[in-house]
């Protein structure tokens, strides 16, 4: 980790990092070793903030008890509600929480094709979201969403991230964009309210999720 954090100061040119991210608990360190590791990196002015990824309330707490936490990423989205599971740890403790995927990778922008058209470096080509079956209800939903979205006048991206705006002050969704008119529309996804009425046919369409798991295996609980 020292490492690491010096490689990336000398590489971006910056004197401190703002926020550092252990993108994924290892099983084989202790928590409260790499909290630790963080901590005296903060005290050596070199990091800002310590954040995880993907850790369940457990491991967040020990670290915690170790150096604050300041934010916790993992994957959220109208497809994907388990961390909501999440949320009352983070409210007791002050943790800031970071959406990724916050578009269910993709699927939610209306552009999603069936698993066969992806490559097989692509994620998507063995997501379960995206296999027979499921993937046909993820897209009879996404339509339903698309629709509600135009008679706001907005894209379907702009109603999911909304929607996870509007979930609570402390998340900050993260979508992937790959072009300025991608970002402009994102950022877009800001100034748009939802009402009540809005927030309750978004349940009826998608009351606990997408159809298909995150994964097809090899995910660990978390703990």
């Amino acid at each position: 980790m020292r490492e690491v954090v010096d490689n990336s100061l000398r590489h971006l040119g910056v004197e401190i990092i703002d926020l550092l991210y252990q993108h994924r608990v290892d099983p084989n360190v202790p928590i409260e070793d790499v909290a630790g590791t963080v901590r005296d990196l903060i005290a050596a002015g070199k990091v800002k903030h310590f954040g995880l990824s993907e850790a369940g309330p457990n491991t967040l707490r020990r670290a915690h008890a170790v150096q604050p936490v300041t934010a916790l990423q993992t994957e959220f989205s109208l497809f994907e509600r388990e961390a909501e599971a999440l949320f009352p740890t983070l409210d007791e403790l002050d943790v800031g929480f970071v959406a990724y995927s916050p578009l269910g990778r993709g699927f939610l922008t209306g552009a999603a094709k069936p698993a066969r058209e992806y490559g097989p470096g692509d994620i998507r080509s063995s997501d379960p979201r995206w296999q027979p079956g499921n993937f046909e209800k993820n897209l009879a939903a996404t339509g339903q969403l698309r629709a509600l979205a135009a008679e706001k006048g907005v894209t379907a991206a702009q109603l999911a991230l909304a929607w996870l705006l509007a979930q609570g002050p402390r998340i900050v969704p993260i979508p992937g964009s790959r072009s300025p008119v991608r970002v402009e529309e994102n950022v877009g996804a800001a100034d748009l309210s939802l009402t009540a009425e809005d927030l309750a046919r978004i349940k009826d369409i998608l009351p606990t999720g997408g159809f298909g798991a995150r994964y097809a295996s090899g995910v660990p609980t978390w703990d």
